[in-house]
C-alpha cells in the first residue's frame, strides 16, 4: 500500500516500488490510498453533503492522478481507495483491514527540531500498526525549513528568557 497525496515525496515512493519490481518477478498489487481531511463544521454548514463529497473527491482525483499514470503505464495491479478523516489512522486502518504486507511511504529529509515541532505521518503511522512501513526518504528541506525556522525559534526562546 502506498498513501498518494500528490506530492513529489509520494510519488518518490511510488517511483521506488515500481523499480522494485524490476528485480523481482513476482506479481505485484498496489493499493494507492488518499485520505480527505474531514472539512470544519463552520466550512460544511453552508455546503450540502453531497458539495463537500463532491469536493473531496475530485480533490483526491487530482493527488493521485500521476501515481495511477504512472501504474497503468507499468502494466502493475492496483486499486485507489479513498477515506477521509486523520491521516495516520486511516492509513493505518486500512492496512489492518486490507491485510497490507508493507506500507511504503515518501518522506522529506528534516532536521530533529522540525519533525518535533510539525510533527510526522510517517511516525505516527508506525505507532499505529504492526504493518512494516517502509520510508523512502528524498529531496532536502528548504532553506526556510532548515535555517529559518530553527533561527525564529531560538530567537523566541531569547526573547522570552530575557523578559
Amino acid at each position: 500500500m502506498i498513501p498518494v497525496d500528490g506530492s513529489k515525496t509520494a510519488l518518490h515512493a511510488l517511483d521506488h516500488v515500481v523499480r522494485q519490481r524490476a528485480l523481482h518477478p513476482e506479481e505485484l498489487h498496489i493499493t494507492l490510498l488518499n485520505v480527505q481531511p474531514r472539512l470544519p463544521r463552520h466550512i460544511t454548514r453552508f455546503a450540502t453533503a453531497s458539495a463537500v463529497r463532491q469536493l473531496q473527491e475530485e480533490r483526491a482525483t487530482m493527488a493521485m492522478k500521476e501515481a495511477v499514470d504512472k501504474l497503468a503505464a507499468s502494466n502493475i495491479s492496483y486499486d485507489v481507495r479513498v477515506h477521509k478523516g486523520d491521516a495516520a489512522e486511516q492509513i493505518a486502518q486500512h492496512a489492518a483491514a486490507a491485510n497490507v504486507e508493507r506500507i511504503v511511504m515518501g518522506a522529506t529529509k528534516k532536521n530533529a527540531l522540525l519533525r518535533f515541532f510539525q510533527g510526522s505521518i510517517v511516525s505516527k503511522v508506525m505507532e499505529r500498526t504492526d504493518v512494516p512501513v517502509e520510508v523512502i526518504a528524498s529531496g532536502k528541506a528548504s532553506r526556510m525549513e532548515r535555517f529559518g525556522i530553527p533561527v525564529g525559534i531560538g530567537l523566541t526562546f531569547l526573547w522570552l528568557a530575557v523578559e
